[in-house]
């Protein structure tokens, strides 16, 4: 039986589009979300924006548009992610998902029989779910309300176990639900909340700040035509429920005589069978006025066994979010459970060349900045090495980076020498240059290994090899010596190892990195097939290669032809050799984004790279990178 309400929005009505925010584990929540929301309003556009690495989940399974962090274009993401918890994060970045939303326009999506207008557009926190259609936003929005807000409770609350005082510290619309009307005036408001989201979105009850919920306190004085929709079958939550009853049907539920519109499991414990939300101590399954079948059903789905690998999801941002104490919980005490990076480093993801390409377009002033940036460093006139301090991610501390104009092969307008940015920032303390550092930043701060995990690294005779066996206990390392060594033989306490034909068995690691090896290998498909056969399912191919990122086909140096000669098409260019200091090794060629076709091809699946600049870190110059590739579980 289709409830009765759900026939009443009106058939000329402007488009409604939905979004929600959330991190990685949380996409369970989201499923459940869009699905309602598609029910309830057919043909409706709906996307998830991740604040979170855009990894880990497979999107098309999913049947969701998911959205990267960085397609927001935030100026101060990187400040922002380093300040903020995942509470904060998460609302901070909302005024900047509905300035997106906005400039999508109508063609980006419109319900079933919508009139081609301006897009009203609507945001769901993601533990929410909707039961019918939000007729009375859409109603409201087209009459010519700039936004629609809910209030947290619908008359006073004196003797609840939320009252009255809670509200004014917490603020007096639950920002769980928002509605806005795309227009001029309202983006002009959005865009104030944007820059206050900057630095002001925490939670700081004493100084009468909790995120972006106090801000929208403020919006009926700074618009005309706020609509405070005092409706109570919206926003059913742990807050209001002394004063909200669930009744009827599950096909027409209703809340205090009207149709319920949606619920917000806020604060849902899923370990726990009884008690409803960690933020109330009074209500449970059993004394919550029809919520509480909703809960357990809702939580029922959350837990389903499909969801568990996505629900135990890292959160990429070195967050702890797993207490249930935090400092919006009522009653907490106000201690943080969160722990803040200590050398966050903001890398972006790229999965094609248009995105790259998308990336240098739109971030082309940011871009200039990091030139000067780079220009205002290096000494004018003269050759000589240099130092400059940055934060050592792998040492872990200040350190002088001494650079060098060795194989600077480019000059700036003045005819001035720019030094070698990738090889020549080596960091006076552990010695690893520019790209060593960021790879081995990034694979402990993205990946977060343990102790134990089973690493393989194409290199052994190196200070990196050395540093990384001293915190990783199963670490394998080796070099190549060709054939004057049997293959997985040892010599001189050196593994010997050919990337296209490896010893090891199937299935033996769960991480493989490898530094700046590949260029040297004649066939890197090869390679690459090696590498998964020897990963685990789930396992991380890491590496970074001289690459081109503006270009698709990589450029072929050299070739290694069937009779073992080989066949050079570029002046030879030769690399530095542990095992052979005066020979070298000869580099076959530099990647273009056709190595990604070559990743596909060997099994793995949505291959990217993350690419970086860092001024605190010192990880300079155009095209820095990292690829990495999972092997499907």
């Amino acid at each position: 039986m289709i409830a009765p309400y759900l026939r009443v929005v009106p058939e000329n009505r402007s488009a409604l589009r939905f979004f929600t925010i959330c991190a990685r584990n949380f996409l369970p929540g989201a499923q459940i979300l869009c699905d309602s929301v598609r029910r309830a309003h057919p043909g409706a556009v709906f996307t998830v924006y991740l604040c979170d690495r855009d990894m880990g989940y497979d999107a098309e399974a999913l049947g969701m548009d998911i959205e990267p962090l960085e397609a927001l274009g935030i100026p101060a993401l990187e400040r922002m992610i380093r300040t903020y918890n995942i509470t904060e994060l998460c609302t901070a970045i909302k005024p900047y998902c509905f300035l997106r939303e906005f400039a999508r326009g109508p063609e980006a999506g419109t319900e079933a029989g919508a009139a081609e207008q301006s897009p009203h557009v609507v945001y769901l926190d993601p533990d929410i779910e909707l039961f019918s259609p939000l007729v009375e936003v859409a109603e409201a929005l087209d009459a010519g309300a700039s936004a629609v807000l809910t209030p947290h409770v619908l008359k006073p609350a004196e003797r609840a176990e939320f009252a009255d005082d809670h509200f004014l510290r917490y603020g007096i619309y639950n920002l769980g639900f928002i509605a806005l009307r795309a227009t001029e005036a309202v983006a002009d408001v959005v865009r104030w909340w944007a820059r206050r989201m900057v630095d002001q979105c925490i939670i700081d009850l004493p100084q009468g700040i909790f995120v972006d919920q106090k801000w929208m306190d403020l919006l009926p004085a700074f618009l005309d035509g706020v609509h405070v929709l005092r409706h109570p079958g919206y926003n059913v939550a742990y807050w209001n429920l002394h004063e909200r009853r669930i009744h009827g049907p599950d096909t027409a539920l209703q809340c205090n005589g009207q149709p319920l519109r949606f619920v917000h499991y806020s604060g849902i414990i899923l370990e726990d069978v009884e008690q409803l939300s960690r933020h109330s101590s009074m209500f449970y399954v059993s004394n919550s006025f029809g919520y509480g079948p909703l809960v357990r059903r809702y939580r029922a789905r959350l837990t389903a066994p499909e969801n568990r690998r996505l629900r135990q999801l890292p959160y990429a941002f070195f967050w702890n979010g797993a207490g249930d104490s935090n400092a919006h919980t009522p009653g907490g005490g106000g201690a943080p459970a969160w722990r803040r990076p200590d050398s966050f480093l903001f890398a972006r993801q790229a999965f094609s060349l248009e995105q790259y390409l998308g990336y240098l377009s739109a971030e082309a002033r940011e871009i200039e900045s990091q030139r000067a940036t780079e220009a205002a460093l290096t000494p004018r006139g003269r050759r000589e090495a240099f130092e400059f301090t940055c934060y050592c991610a792998v040492c872990g501390g200040r350190h002088p980076m001494v650079t060098s104009f060795m194989y600077s092969c480019a000059t700036d307008a003045e005819g001035n020498p720019i030094p070698n940015w990738r090889e020549h920032i080596a960091c006076r303390s552990c010695g690893l240059p520019n790209r060593v550092r960021a790879s081995v930043h990034l694979f402990l701060q993205e990946f977060d290994p343990a102790p134990d995990s089973r690493i393989y690294i194409t290199e052994q005779k190196t200070a990196l090899y050395t540093l990384l066996s001293g915190r990783f206990s199963r670490l394998t390392g080796s070099e190549y010596f060709g054939n004057r060594v049997p293959k997985g033989a040892m010599f001189d306490g050196v593994r010997n190892e050919n990337f296209e034909a490896l010893s090891f068995q199937s299935e033996s690691f769960d991480y493989l990195l490898s530094f700046d090896v590949l260029e040297h290998v004649p066939h890197p498909e090869r390679a690459f097939a090696e590498a998964f056969r020897v990963l685990e399912p789930g396992g991380s191919l890491i590496f970074s290669v001289p690459a081109h990122l503006d270009r698709y086909p990589s450029t072929i140096r050299a070739e290694l032809a069937p009779d073992g000669q080989i066949v050079h098409h570029l002046p030879a260019e030769i690399h530095g050799n542990p095992v052979d200091e005066k020979g070298g090794a000869l580099c076959f060629r530099h990647f273009g984004w056709d190595v990604m076709d070559m990743l596909r091809e060997a099994g793995f699946r949505r291959p990217f790279l993350y690419h970086y600049w860092s001024r605190e870190f010192g990880y300079f110059g155009p095209g820095q990178a990292l690829f990495v590739a999972e092997k499907p579980r």
